[in-house]
């Protein structure tokens, strides 16, 4: 009798052990990955509650997708997310960016694309205005003199257009020289480039710097992704792809490639 309780007994412990070697071994496709806040520096001038709010912000763009949770916060949990303040790995890039001569391009590069998006929201009133004075000619309800106005109208709009198109060659010259020197930076300095505002591992994921609340979101929601499972795309407007920076354009809804990336990693059809 003793035996064959030592024997059930033996079962049970194999069954449980089993039980749980199974459950850790699932991905975050198939249970949800706990999470807690570990490390917490307050000199972003982020609040812990308002940095919480964020990871979830940002977890809710990959659950929202397909109707899933896959992140849980849980206090105790021991994949910590962590806010780390430091500027050292941020200056030794911007150094060596210095050195070989991307930061002057970059800069050029900057400056007139905001050049040329300033001057673009200008045509783009001016367009609209024109379309409208142009409805109501088409109307007749135009004098003599406002026709003459709408003539002038049209003149500056082909100027301004003229304009447009020079200010976008010199833009696009620049991003392609910005573009090879950036690709001979990346070899030289082993993707360099491709440090962001954060990184994962399989413990944890470290969040560096962000330049505002959606860069934040979006760092976080990249990482995330990985820890998911989640590779990179190549689609430069995706949240997977591998450049990302402060101030960045990407939009905080996934793109295709990246849902398409997520169903591969969860298997979802």
């Amino acid at each position: 009798m003793k035996k064959l309780w030592q024997y059930i007994f033996l079962l049970i412990l194999i069954g449980v052990s089993a039980y749980f070697i199974y459950y850790s071994s699932l991905s975050p496709c198939d249970k949800p990955l706990e999470y807690s806040i570990g490390r917490f520096d307050s000199q972003f001038g982020v609040s812990r509650e308002e940095f919480k709010m964020h990871i979830s912000e940002a977890e809710s763009v990959w659950e929202k997708s397909f109707g899933r949770n896959f992140f849980v916060y849980n206090q105790d949990a021991d994949f910590k997310i962590n806010l780390i303040y430091d500027e050292r790995q941020l200056a030794t890039i911007q150094k060596q960016k210095t050195e070989f001569g991307l930061s002057a391009v970059e800069n050029v590069f900057k400056e007139l694309d905001v050049k040329f998006n300033t001057f673009k929201n200008q045509y783009d009133q001016k367009v609209s205005l024109y379309e409208q004075s142009l409805a109501l000619y088409k109307k007749g309800k135009y004098s003599n003199d406002e026709i003459e106005q709408l003539n002038k109208m049209a003149s500056e709009l082909n100027n301004m257009t003229q304009q447009l198109n020079i200010l976008l060659k010199e833009r696009n010259i620049k991003a392609s020289e910005y573009n090879k020197i950036a690709g001979e930076y990346n070899k030289k300095y082993n993707d360099g480039l491709e440090f962001n505002q954060a990184e994962y591992t399989d413990k944890e994921i470290n969040v560096y710097q962000f330049g505002n609340k959606k860069d934040l979101i979006l760092a976080l929601t990249h990482e995330l992704g990985h820890a998911l499972g989640m590779n990179h795309v190549e689609n430069p407007k995706s949240m997977m792809y591998y450049l990302t920076g402060t101030n960045t354009e990407t939009s905080l809804t996934p793109s295709s490639q990246d849902l398409a990336e997520l169903k591969k990693v969860c298997k979802i059809k």
